[in-house]
């Protein structure tokens, strides 16, 4: 299974804003072997989801890869046997079924402005990502993957 060039960080400027259209890849189980086979090792933003009691999808964790790419941190922030020294990401994904999701993103400011706006965009006050601050104004479109 490709996914490039689907999964990919659209950007246009106008007038001091900045637009970003995200193109989300699927939502895929967090196994290791799918994810050695399914994702990238290259740069991009990912978000990790669990299954809650009621099967709904829940947002647990989101960042960026930069050096060692996707593929390498995705695949330890969802191994229990990589997370010992991380017990708030352990205890999610030792009890739950996981998920993640992602996108490619080459540029590292571009990473910076759209993980501020998931941030502010879904009020998690946990995490800081201050906007890179080439824009006075940050807009995100995002894209779900077709299952």
């Amino acid at each position: 299974m490709n996914v490039l060039p689907t999964a990919l960080v659209q950007k246009a400027e106008k007038g001091g804003r900045v637009y970003y259209t995200i193109n989300w890849s699927a939502f895929r189980k967090a196994e290791k072997y799918d994810i050695q086979k399914f994702v990238p090792a290259m740069a991009g933003v990912y978000e990790l989801y669990y299954k809650n009691p009621e099967g709904k999808l829940t947002l647990f964790y989101y960042g960026k890869a930069w050096l060692g790419g996707l593929r390498a941190l995705i695949r330890e922030l969802t191994d229990p046997v990589l997370l010992k020294q991380r017990p708030e990401l352990l205890a999610v994904v030792s009890r739950h079924e996981c998920f993640y999701r992602f996108v490619l993103c080459a540029s590292l400011p571009d990473m910076e402005d759209i993980l501020h706006w998931i941030t502010v965009s879904y009020k998690r006050d946990e995490k800081e990502f201050p906007p890179s601050g080439r824009y006075a104004e940050i807009r995100v479109k995002e894209i779900d993957a077709e299952e």
